[in-house]
């Protein structure tokens, strides 16, 4: 996970305070709102690391809009700091209550809030990494095999709901067996990782893709009709076809088997939908590899003979 400038909101309706803050905060990124209703418009385009929340504001208070943030999925693991002049034990106790992770009184001392901060965005931190590990394949950063099928059953659900046209995509990375007894398994990581980036490089931010398991793969594009997922594939064969890799010397060229298959009305799983695009995707490999496969048609966009050889460095 690459390391980013944390980000604060901040939510209080007093100017003063808010420039104590804005200097305070100076090695933060700072998003200010002065009202409830502007801090959750604010989330709705941005999401800050932690946010340090004022209790007594007019129209929506500290409490109503932590409740908010606390009830919608994407919002909820923000960590909320309540900063409030409120000292007794039934103000605080109601933050916590309403999802608060800390709470300061004012005045507040610097060095204890910054303190504070600090703390609650290690926690953020710690947190997120567990669940970028939770939800990615360790060594090419794909989704891994579990939350690849939990959100694919998703978005079959969604597709067949809504009678909107859904894909799945099984890749193959050819002859990588050979990768591995010819050059090594370190030149075999080094090509799935390779092979990975190159894929990314097509895919929309909503795609889903992820390793399934050795050399094999998964996508499920999101809002793409059925040939816009044949065009997909074609670019991604060609990507991973046009650039050779080096590994301490050795080139290795990368090729990559697909198969498709697209879901209908009698589609009654997202592992049926699976199944299909698995048995295009054998047809692909027994084919000549290099190639895409769907239902109907075959030996799409096949590249030319002699595209096997590996070149060993002597």
């Amino acid at each position: 996970m690459a390391e980013h400038t944390a980000t604060v909101l901040v939510v209080d309706d007093t100017e003063s305070n808010i420039d104590i803050l804005l200097n305070l905060l100076s090695e933060y990124e700072v998003l200010v709102a002065l009202d409830g209703p502007s801090a959750l418009e604010i989330l709705e385009k941005q999401r800050p690391d932690v946010i340090l929340l004022d209790i007594m504001m007019p129209g929506m208070d500290g409490y109503e809009i932590c409740q908010t943030i606390k009830e919608r999925e994407q919002w909820k693991e923000i960590p909320v700091l309540f900063i409030t002049a409120r000292t007794d034990e039934a103000s605080i106790l109601k933050g916590f209550e309403v999802g608060g992770s800390d709470y300061v009184t004012k005045p507040f001392r610097s060095k204890e809030l910054l303190a504070r901060v600090r703390n609650l965005l290690n926690y953020k931190q710690a947190l997120d990494r567990l669940r970028y590990i939770a939800v990615t394949d360790e060594l090419t950063g794909a989704s891994n095999r579990r939350s690849f099928f939990a959100r694919g059953i998703e978005m079959f659900a969604q597709a067949q709901q809504s009678q909107r046209p859904l894909s799945a995509l099984m890749l193959d990375l050819d002859r990588f067996k050979a990768i591995n007894d010819t050059f090594g398994h370190e030149a075999g990581d080094i090509s799935l990782k390779a092979f990975v980036e190159r894929v990314k490089e097509q895919l929309g931010p909503d795609d889903l893709f992820g390793r399934l398991g050795g050399e094999e793969f998964a996508i499920v594009p999101a809002n793409r009709t059925f040939d816009g997922a044949i065009h997909m594939a074609e670019a991604i064969r060609r990507t991973v076809e046009a650039k050779k890799i080096e590994v301490k010397g050795d080139i290795i060229p990368l090729t990559v088997s697909i198969g498709i298959a697209f879901a209908d009305s009698k589609t009654e799983s997202f592992d049926a939908l699976l199944s299909v695009a698995d048995g295009q995707l054998y047809a692909a490999k027994h084919d000549q590899r290099n190639c895409i496969h769907f239902l109907g048609q075959s030996g799409k966009t096949q590249k030319p003979d002699g595209q096997t050889g590996f070149r060993k460095r002597r």
